[in-house]
């Protein structure tokens, strides 16, 4: 007997999208298809931890979305179109017509804002975490968000300000390390700035966006963290209440749910 290929080896591959180079991680070797769209400040190599769990069933294609990892994105912002662009080249070099999608935090928002363009071709959605529903849904014009990141680009002032603030206990601990982490490299401030541009085309409380997840009979799975400090688990409740076909459940953790404990509630529930 041949031996079967490991699954949690992975495969990489660059996508060109009118001159866009788009980087995707393969894992696994199933007869489905699975693409899965990560995190703000992560990249697809993240769903290497579902490979041992899901390998066998799924062929799981993650690619790093605009601005992260690997892949080269010219440009200040990306759109809803992109993202529907990125999964249609994913689905077409692995030959399939059909497949399940699956996104964590700002991967899931995108699903959300997207779903209504996959009828024919999804067969499930899974949402773990889904940022944007009940927070950070509305953010300010484009030429204030340019405004702020020229005046973020000396960050010697910002970090006195930042320090100042924490010593006078008008800066949270919390705000601090944000500001440190995301702020002062520069590299990390393009990446907030770029992500942030791009969120003003993903609205999730869009009409036709919201209407879709009230009729959709496509199959949907929504997991959420009961420790979870970075989205509303009510609002993203109450989003997805009224539709019958989108099963919400809740498993004990932090907003890092792409991790092998997740995977096997998925394979439970899917």
């Amino acid at each position: 007997m041949c031996p079967q290929p490991d699954p949690s080896k992975v495969r990489n591959y660059f996508l060109d999208l009118a001159g866009q180079q788009v980087h995707v991680s393969c894992y696994g070797n199933g007869p489905q298809l699975l693409i899965t769209l990560h995190g703000y400040d992560y990249d697809g190599s993240v769903f290497a931890a579902w490979a041992s769990t899901l390998g066998d069933q799924y062929t799981l294609c993650a690619p790093d979305l605009p601005f992260h990892g690997q892949t080269s994105w010219r440009g200040r912002e990306f759109r809803p179109e992109t993202i529907q662009a990125i999964i249609t080249a994913i689905a077409h070099h692995e030959g399939a017509s059909t497949f399940h999608l699956a996104g964590h935090s700002l991967g899931a928002r995108l699903l959300v804002c997207t779903g209504n363009t996959w009828v024919e071709q999804v067969t499930q959605f899974i949402l773990l975490a889904p940022a944007g529903i009940g927070s950070f849904d509305r953010v300010p014009p484009l030429w204030m968000q340019r405004i702020a990141e020229k005046a973020l680009a000396w960050p010697l002032w910002l970090k006195f300000l930042v320090n100042l603030g924490s010593r006078l206990k008008l800066v949270s601990n919390f705000h601090r390390r944000y500001a440190e982490v995301q702020l002062f490299d520069a590299q990390k401030r393009q990446l907030l700035f770029r992500t942030y541009n791009s969120l003003r085309h993903l609205r999730t409380t869009r009409p036709d966006r919201k209407q879709f997840w009230e009729q959709t009979t496509i199959p949907t799975l929504v997991v959420l963290a009961e420790q979870d400090r970075f989205v509303p688990n009510g609002a993203i409740k109450a989003y997805f209440l009224k539709n019958k076909h989108i099963k919400i459940v809740e498993t004990p953790g932090n907003h890092d749910l792409v991790n092998e404990k997740t995977a096997r509630v998925m394979l439970e529930e899917l």
